[in-house]
């Protein structure tokens, strides 16, 4: 095989249907319909978040057939933050540094663009050898790597990220795909509750391997079809999510979480937030649910007029299953 028929080119996003049908089609074959609907590849192809992230394509050709792809995407909420996703060679072109020279493409591109911290997820230990060699570390607790431009660690970039959250200065606003990266960092810190937000399937890395990176923002937008979601904000970081979510339209689930250490009145203002929101839809009942090893959580739903019941949800995974308890807002 010639080496010298490949070819390499950068890709804007949005781009034209048949561009993506042909993308579809290759990431189908690599990683399933699953994944390809999961991360709503299409919409994002078509250019449907382009106020909120850039996204660009680096794409390696055998002759007109593409044979390698690395997508990057850039937050413009905060341009230092940014993810890769959609790594992919087709199995007859690996071991030959094609996916190593489209990541250092789509290193260069983030870093000309003032990016700093750059995320991917992967739990294929050849695939991270390669990601380490280009300056990736592991997160603890996750199959989550972050690239950080100062080559300071994971544990020092979380440590500084969130120092930087300020108590006084929290503002609430409903979530979207201004925030598809800043979820990232905000679920990867160890949390002592073994559950983070239910109706997002979100939990501790101090108790669960958290595998999921690029595909962190979809357990929200899922969320929107029946429900919505709300973040607090302290300049260009996420401090908490609160989601709410109907079920048979009128039986309203709440739940969600902030950073260790944030002001109690945090999390106060974003239930009370996603409380009015599920009042103005008409809400028959709204439930929240807590684990019953979460203390801090009972404690927060007593406070804000909830009360204990009998009933419980299971929540099942490959991890074991949770039984949480279920109390009501009155």
């Amino acid at each position: 095989m010639d080496e010298k028929t490949f070819s390499f080119k950068r890709i804007d996003i949005p781009v034209e249907r048949p561009v993506i049908d042909k993308l579809l089609e290759f990431w189908r074959g690599i990683f399933g319909n699953e994944h390809v609907l999961n991360q709503n590849l299409y919409s994002i192809l078509s250019g449907k978040e382009r106020n909120h992230n850039r996204d660009f394509l680096f794409i390696a050709q055998h002759k007109t057939s593409i044979i390698s792809t690395v997508h990057l995407t850039i937050s413009e909420f905060d341009k230092r933050i940014g993810g890769i996703g959609e790594v992919a060679t087709l199995k007859q072109y690996r071991g030959k540094g094609i996916a190593k020279a489209l990541c250092s493409i789509a290193i260069k591109t983030f870093e000309d663009n003032g990016g700093k911290w750059l995320f991917l997820g992967t739990s294929n230990p050849v695939a991270a050898r390669l990601y380490y060699s280009l300056g990736w570390h592991y997160i603890m607790g996750t199959k989550i790597m972050l690239r950080n431009s100062s080559g300071k660690s994971p544990e020092v970039f979380l440590r500084q990220y969130f120092s930087a959250v300020k108590n006084n200065k929290i503002r609430i606003l409903q979530g979207d795909s201004r925030f598809r990266l800043q979820i990232i960092p905000l679920v990867i810190i160890p949390y002592d509750e073994p559950v983070l937000d239910l109706n997002a399937g979100l939990f501790s890395t101090r108790w669960y391997v958290q595998r999921s990176c690029m595909g962190l923002y979809p357990h929200y937008e899922k969320l929107e079809e029946h429900g919505a979601w709300f973040v607090a904000i302290s300049g260009k970081f996420l401090a908490g999510i609160v989601s709410i979510v109907f079920h048979d339209k009128s039986v309203a689930q709440i739940d969600g979480f902030c950073i260790p250490g944030i002001d109690k009145k945090v999390m106060l203002n974003l239930y009370e937030t996603a409380i009015d929101y599920a009042k103005k839809s008409n809400a028959s009942e709204i439930h929240m649910v807590a684990d019953a090893l979460d203390e801090k959580k009972k404690q927060l739903l007593l406070k804000i007029g909830c009360i204990p019941t009998n009933e419980r949800v299971k929540f099942e995974s490959k991890d074991g299953i949770l039984d949480m308890i279920v109390y009501r807002y009155c």
